[in-house]
C-alpha cells in the first residue's frame, strides 16, 4: 500500500494515517515501514495554553499535525496523488475543484477555502490549480478547540 495516493476521507485520514491516532503509533508504523519523515515541534510560546504542537512531514508531501500526542489534522500536498471521495486531488484547476464542491466558501483569515464536508483547499494563485488539501477531526472548528479538552476524548 503506497500512503502517497490513499483515498482522502474528511474527519476520517486515510486508509493508514486515521485521524484521532496516537503519535507513538504514527511513529511505529512509519519506522517499521522504513518511511522517513521529519518532526518539528512548534512550542506556542505566549499562548493559553501553551501547548506544544509536533508535526511528521514524510517527502514534502503528507504533514501529520499532532497535540497532546493525538492526531488532529493531516496536509496533503506538492506531489501527493490521492484524492477526496469526490474526486479533488492536488493540481487540479481550482475552478473545477468549486463544481464538483459547492459548499466551498473562502476563509480571509486563513486564505483557504473551507468546505461543509469537512476539508480545507488551498490555491495556488500562479497556475489557479488546487495546492493543498486538508482534513482534520470536527473539533477543530469548534470554538472551544484550543482550551484542548477535546482531545481528553482520543486519549485511550
Amino acid at each position: 500500500m503506497s500512503i502517497m495516493n490513499d483515498i482522502i476521507k474528511p474527519y476520517i485520514g486515510t486508509e493508514v494515517f486515521k485521524l484521532g491516532a496516537n503519535i507513538d503509533d504514527i511513529k511505529f508504523y512509519l519506522k517499521q515501514n522504513r518511511i522517513s519523515f521529519v518532526q518539528n515541534i512548534e512550542p506556542n510560546k505566549g499562548c493559553v495554553p501553551e501547548e506544544p504542537w509536533t508535526f511528521f512531514e514524510i517527502d514534502r508531501n503528507i504533514k501529520l499535525c499532532f497535540v497532546k500526542k493525538v492526531l488532529f489534522e493531516i496536509v496533503f500536498e506538492n506531489k501527493y496523488l490521492g484524492r477526496l471521495e469526490n474526486g479533488i486531488t492536488i493540481g487540479i484547476p481550482f475552478s473545477q475543484a468549486m463544481q464538483i464542491d459547492e459548499t466551498l466558501e473562502y476563509n480571509d483569515d486563513d486564505e483557504d477555502y473551507i468546505s461543509q464536508h469537512g476539508y480545507w483547499l488551498e490555491d495556488d494563485l500562479e497556475n489557479g490549480n488546487v495546492s493543498s488539501i486538508t482534513v482534520f477531526l470536527p473539533d477543530v472548528n469548534e470554538d472551544d478547540f484550543f482550551t484542548y479538552e477535546w482531545v481528553k476524548k482520543y486519549i485511550s
